[in-house]
């Protein structure tokens, strides 16, 4: 007996290919405002509490790198394997600081992002928050949660 395949439904597979070739440009926030409260709670509680455990994570690692290399250079400084030119470093310091200011400028007066600017972005969060107030709520608490637990 043959295997009869029907051309009109297509397979899976061609559904998967049809929605990663297609761009995700017209992206927005979903509301769940019409959801049960619980269901808004745990929406927003579950990814808070896997984004704050993940935080602590990150932040922690970063900070014991950053604090451990600058021990490390002290330490090699002061037995005479590194030689440091402060000035140089103090106005290499001021030059990166003067360029992270006016790039800070730029992005806070409307820089684009995906073709819309950074305050569009804002307002659309701002607005999800309002009208998705147990799911922000939910979120804030599911961070705070992962955090005091990582």
């Amino acid at each position: 007996m043959a295997d009869h395949h029907d051309d009109t439904t297509g397979s899976p597979d061609d559904d998967i290919t049809e929605l990663i070739a297609r761009p995700a440009a017209g992206f927005s926030l979903v509301s769940l405002a019409d959801q049960p409260v619980a269901v808004q709670l745990a929406a927003g509680a579950v990814p808070g509490a896997v984004t704050g455990y993940v935080f602590k994570r990150v932040s922690s690692t970063a900070a014991a790198a950053v604090g451990g290399g600058l021990v490390l250079i002290q330490l090699a400084a002061r037995a005479g394997y590194v030689s440091i030119n402060w000035r140089r470093l103090e106005r290499d310091t001021k030059e990166q600081w003067e360029n992270v200011k006016q790039q800070s400028a730029r992005v806070a007066g409307g820089t684009e992002i995906g073709g819309r600017s950074l305050r569009s972005w804002s307002q659309e969060a701002a607005q999800f928050a309002k009208d998705n107030m147990f799911v922000s709520g939910g979120f804030v608490s599911g961070f705070l949660v992962g955090l005091a637990s990582g």
